[in-house]
Formats: C-alpha cells, sequence, structure tokens
C-alpha cells in the first residue's frame, strides 16, 4: 500500500471553512497527467478528503537526475477551496509545521507552492500500510510482543523529538501512522490537527460524530482535556500513544472506541492485554489514564519500559510466585517449619535433567521431540517454541522453496506448501510472516490459474484444438487441476459457440480425425457448461464408432488390408443420412433432388458401395429421378425427361 488511501483521508485537512460543505463541492478537477511547475507529472489519485486530494506524482528532476524512484505523494486544495485565502493558509501552516521536524519516522514534507489554481503539498512517498491495517490484520490475539516493541520505540521516538521542540500532534492515531515495507515508522499530519484546533472557532465547523473527517481529532484517541476544549499539551499524545500501544498489542480499542469524557470505569474496566506483561502493564495503564493529573507526564516514561528485557525479571518474579505459593501449601499441609523455599520447590534431578535435555536440543531435534514435552510441562514447551521462533521460522521457509514441483517441474504443489505454513501455524498462530507467506502463496496460486485460464480460453477462442506442448488444452487444464483441485474452468458463452460451430463443420466433412480431436477437447473444456451437455453427450455416444473409424483410416493409410467398420460407421453417419431422408421426403422439384444426389456424391470415396444406409438412399433417389422423369415426358419436356431417366437408371445400376 502507499502512504494514502482511496478509503480514508488520513493526509488531509479536518476542517470545514465557513459557509462552504463538502457536500455541496463542485465536481473535482482531474488532473491525471497534468504537470505542476513543469516538475511534478500527476500519475494517480491515492487520496481524498475533506479538503483536499492526495496524487502519486513522478518528480521529472530527479527522474532526469537519474534517481531510480522518482516519486513524490502531492497534496492539492481543493478547486472550490483554492480562491479562499484561509484554506491556503491552513494548507501553508500545515507544510511550514512539518518542516520543522526533522527526523526519520516523520514523514517529509519537500515543499508547497502554487500552479495556476492549483495550491499543494510536495511529501515523501511511502511505499507501505497504515498501522490501522497492521492491526486489522493481527485480529483476534494482536501483533506478537517483540514486533510491536519495535514499532512503539519508532513511535514513541518521534513524539518525543516532537514535544521537545514544542510541537503536540493531537491527532494520533493508527490511519496517521505508516509503517514502510522496510519497517520504517512514519508519521504524518503532525501537527495539522493542533493548528486547526487552535484556529477552531475561525474556520471549523464542529462535529461530535466518533470519527467525523470534519473534526479536528478523532475521539476514539483523544484525551479527555481535548474533548474538554482544554489547551492542547503532550500528554494529550501520550494518552492517544497509549491507545495505540493497547491495539498493537491486543488488537482491541482499551475503551471500546468510546470517548474519553463518556467512558465509565466501572462498566468499561481496563483488561491487560495478552501479549504484555504484568510489569509493564501498570506503565502503560498510567498511559491510559483519563484524567491529566493521573497520565505519564512524558513518552519517554513509557518507552523506556518497553525498551528494557523484562523476560529474565518477568521470569524470576513469576519463579517467586510460584515459591511462595507453594511454600504456603507445604507449610499448612504440614505445619513444618521451612527455611528454604528453593529447596521445597526445586525440581528432582531426573525432572531437572529432563528439562536441561529439551533446552539444549537444535532446533531441528526440538521440532521432531516437540510431541513428547509432557503436559504439565506446557510453558516450558512455551518457551522453547519462543526461544526458536526464528530458526523454525527459517526452516518453514526453506521447506516451502524445496517442495518439488509437478510433473512437469513448473508449477508449485501450493497445496503441499500451505500445508507447511499450517503446521507452522499451530505452533505460532500469531506469526505475521506465517500470514505473509500464507497470502504469498494464495496470491502466486490465483495468479497462476488466471494466467493458464487466459491462454486457455485464447486457444478455444482460435478454434486451435490440436496444439501441442505447453498449448496443449489437455496439458493446461491438467495443470490447473494440479494448482488448485478445487478450480472449475468456466468458459464463456462465445467460446462455447466457437466450439459447437467447429464441430458442426468436421461433422460436415465427416472428418474423423478433427471430430475425435473435438469429442476429446469438449469433454476436458467444457464439462462444467450448461449448453454443452447435449453436444458432449452426443459425441459421448458416438467417440466408440469415431475411434474404429479413426483406427480403420491409420491402417489403411499405412497399406494395410482391414474389414471396414459397417456397425461404427452406422453409427457415425447416422445422423447424415437422416437428413438425406428429411430432405428427400419434403422435395418438390426435380433441381433439389440434383442438389441431394451431388451431396451423397461427395460420401462415395469415403463409404464402401454395400453400405446400407448409402444403399437405401441411392434407391430412393432413383426412384425419385424416375418419377421426375416420367413428369417430364407427359409435360412433353423430352430433354430433361432423357437426362433424369438416365440418372435413375445410372443408380440402379450402381446398387445391383
Amino acid at each position: 500500500m502507499d502512504n494514502t488511501h482511496s478509503n480514508t483521508s488520513s493526509l488531509d485537512n479536518k476542517t470545514v471553512l465557513a459557509g462552504v460543505s463538502p457536500k455541496k463541492a463542485t465536481k473535482p478537477l482531474n488532473i491525471i497527467g497534468k504537470c505542476l511547475k513543469n516538475r511534478y507529472l500527476i500519475e494517480s489519485q491515492i487520496g481524498s478528503g475533506g479538503m483536499s486530494d492526495i496524487y502519486r506524482a513522478k518528480d521529472l528532476h530527479l527522474e532526469s537526475a537519474g534517481i531510480s524512484e522518482p516519486y513524490v505523494a502531492i497534496k492539492v486544495l481543493l478547486h472550490q477551496f483554492s480562491s479562499i485565502p484561509e484554506a491556503k493558509e491552513i494548507l501553508v501552516k500545515e507544510a511550514r509545521k512539518t518542516q520543522q521536524l526533522s527526523h526519520p519516522n516523520i514523514i517529509r514534507v519537500y515543499d508547497v507552492d502554487s500552479y495556476e489554481d492549483f495550491h499543494f503539498i510536495v511529501m515523501e512517498w511511502l511505499d507501505g500500510e497504515t498501522l490501522d491495517q497492521v492491526i486489522k490484520r493481527s485480529k483476534p490475539v494482536g501483533v506478537p510482543f517483540k514486533g510491536a516493541t519495535i514499532l512503539i520505540q519508532q513511535i514513541g521516538e518521534a513524539l518525543a523529538y516532537a514535544h521537545k521542540i514544542g510541537i503536540v500532534h493531537t491527532d494520533l492515531k493508527p490511519s496517521n501512522i505508516i509503517l514502510t515495507r522496510q519497517g520504517i515508522i512514519k508519521i504524518f499530519d503532525f501537527g495539522v490537527a493542533r493548528a486547526l484546533q487552535l484556529n477552531f472557532d475561525k474556520y471549523a465547523v464542529q462535529h461530535n460524530e466518533h470519527s467525523s473527517p470534519l473534526s479536528g481529532f478523532t475521539p476514539a484517541y483523544a484525551s479527555y482535556e481535548q474533548l474538554e476544549g482544554d489547551p492542547p499539551c503532550a500528554t494529550d499524545d501520550i494518552f492517544s500513544f497509549s491507545c495505540i500501544i493497547y491495539e498493537l498489542l491486543s488488537s482491541k480499542h482499551p475503551y471500546q472506541r468510546t470517548a474519553a469524557n463518556k467512558i465509565d470505569l466501572k462498566t468499561t474496566p481496563l483488561k491487560k492485554p495478552g501479549h504484555l506483561n504484568w510489569l509493564l502493564w501498570p506503565t502503560l495503564k498510567q498511559g491510559l489514564a483519563l484524567k491529566k493529573a493521573q497520565r505519564c507526564k512524558n513518552v519517554e516514561i513509557i518507552t523506556k519500559g518497553f525498551a528494557n528485557k523484562l523476560w529474565p525479571k518477568v521470569l524470576g518474579v513469576a519463579a517467586s510466585v510460584v515459591v511462595a505459593t507453594a511454600a504456603f501449601q507445604v507449610y499448612q499441609a504440614q505445619h513444618i517449619e521451612i527455611k528454604n523455599l528453593n529447596n521445597v520447590i526445586a525440581l528432582s534431578d531426573s525432572e531437572q535433567n529432563k528439562i536441561n535435555a529439551f533446552k539444549n536440543l537444535s532446533t531441528l531435534d526440538l521440532l521432531s521431540q516437540l510431541d513428547s514435552i509432557p503436559a504439565e510441562q506446557r510453558l516450558l514447551k512455551q518457551g522453547l517454541l519462543r526461544e526458536h521462533r526464528p530458526s523454525i521460522l527459517k526452516i518453514v521457509e526453506k521447506r516451502i522453496l524445496s517442495v518439488p514441483k509437478g510433473v512437469n517441474g513448473i508449477y508449485k504443489d501450493y497445496d503441499q506448501i500451505d500445508l507447511i505454513i499450517d503446521d507452522a501455524l499451530t505452533l505460532y498462530p500469531d506469526s505475521i510472516r506465517l500470514i505473509e507467506l500464507k497470502n504469498e502463496s494464495n496470491n502466486s496460486r490465483i495468479a497462476t490459474v488466471d494466467a493458464l485460464t487466459e491462454r486457455l480460453n485464447l486457444l478455444l477462442t482460435q478454434g486451435r484444438y490440436s496444439e501441442q506442448a505447453d498449448n496443449s488444452i489437455d496439458r493446461i487444464i491438467n495443470d490447473l487441476a494440479f494448482i488448485d483441485p478445487t478450480y472449475r474452468f468456466q468458459p464463456d458463452e462465445n467460446v462455447f459457440n466457437i466450439y459447437r460451430d467447429n464441430f458442426s463443420l468436421a461433422l460436415k466433412n465427416h472428418d474423423v480425425g478433427e471430430i475425435t480431436t473435438l469429442i476429446s477437447v469438449g469433454e476436458l473444456a467444457f464439462p462444467n457448461h450448461k449448453s454443452a451437455k447435449p453436444l458432449l453427450e452426443f459425441g459421448k455416444a458416438m467417440k466408440l464408432s469415431v475411434t474404429q473409424l479413426a483406427r480403420y483410416n491409420e491402417k489403411i493409410n499405412a497399406g494395410q488390408t482391414v474389414q471396414y467398420p459397417y456397425k461404427a460407421a452406422e453409427v457415425f453417419y447416422k445422423t447424415t443420412f437422416e437428413q438425406f431422408n428429411n430432405e428427400l421426403n419434403q422435395l418438390s422439384e426435380a433441381k433439389e433432388l440434383m442438389k441431394i444426389d451431388r451431396k451423397i456424391s461427395e460420401l462415395d470415396h469415403l463409404l464402401p458401395n454395400d453400405f446400407i444406409p448409402l444403399v437405401a438412399v441411392k434407391k430412393q433417389m432413383a426412384a425419385f429421378y424416375l418419377n421426375y422423369g416420367n413428369e417430364s415426358l407427359a409435360k412433353n419436356h423430352l430433354k430433361t425427361a432423357r437426362k433424369l431417366i438416365k440418372r435413375g437408371n445410372e443408380l440402379y445400376t450402381l446398387i445391383n
């Protein structure tokens, strides 16, 4: 994803100027393809909001300098606001305020400028996704603690830097933070919300909706003091930051997205996120305090706690709790004085040796012996899995790469890859990397199926039924079945009509070889096509006959003497001779009879003279010729009569 998104207005202002309603806004100008200042070539729109649209643009100066990625994001004031001085002033203030912030975790603003009637900000182009999207992907368990900590540190460093130079964000929320593909956090709209709130009476219209784009902040992440109209301060950002930390770790908002000034802690109590240890929970709770007096005074208090490696301490505290509990139980049960709690709960030598043996296992050995870890050692098992997590994930990726391809050695065995990933997900259901691998596999499968389907449709549309090798219809359909056993090819009506026309032409030409090919293609490509059912049933019925005739032709062409397959030919030519009989029964003049005679003569080289359907139709034609000849004699059309009678006698002679 990019640094703006069409479904949000994250980079846009949160105000509406007095007397101008977005609902009555004029139709936006299409500036795709326009070049601002003869430098910024607008390529596509990537976001929109109440006062501005966001575009991806190519910086032609960077391109001419040989920069491989010469892209910038450009925020353009909507046309209906371009003549309003206050709107332009807000745009300039936003740019200038952000330009004061030079930090790797804050989006860079390069310039603010005007061109013709367009007023715009030029910003850093980012390739990534918002934290809002990261959180949605992590549902229902949240981002793992280790991964979340990396993000938290970067956000905290950016906020601490801004606060030190006197700038407060006041609209910090997941959709205002981007995680780039390189794993770098970038905060945007920095300082804009504060500027808008301070000018609220003059420029803005108040809305009390849950997350209105017209308000100066988002209520779900705004502090109690912001909602009550107090002047902005650093603790407002600390409240928002703490909400984001909570959401990262749990994929849930700490107060179910209720505005801070409407929260009743009796009905909406704070609950510790599952990924957060008990030593850090008090610090995060302090950041989430509804009242400023109880809240952390600076960001570093929170980030310092998350920066410390607390697991050894946590384990020590947990061990102490277990020791104390065990000591108390032993004391009550045996009523004896205990002097050394460690001796009471110490594991036996044999048990300790078993645990040490598991701890000393290599990653591969651990995977092979994982099921042998006793159920009562669940915590040990979880600890070992956590410790070996990076190595296990590397092994998973190697196994995916080593999965053998299909019979033709081209396509991946996606089902086998999914099995490997699903097995790993049972160990690490919260792994973002495994979910990424799963998505990559699914996307690759879909893309491959689409490419093969497109090739198959092209072959069928062009009537290329006899192609071989990579373009063999049989091979493509088998490849599709291997790649996705659940996929069912669905050709459109036009493709089937072309096939049906080719089938009819092959029948008309009595092309045994082509009909054999078409029957095979029909069974492969059209079993799920409703209109194809009658034709496929017809092809199935005559398949054996076509096969026998094809073998006969092969042997004859090879110079062999072989018996003609009369029964197979009767099935194959049944429709043809039924058509001849229908046409003869509907004759109205001698000219029509001669046309039929020419059609039947074309079959003479394909059929033996004693082929019963052929003999029968020739007898019928001979009788018609003699009848029409006698009618011509009666009308004194002697020349026509002689011609008709002659042809009738010829047919009788041939039959005899």
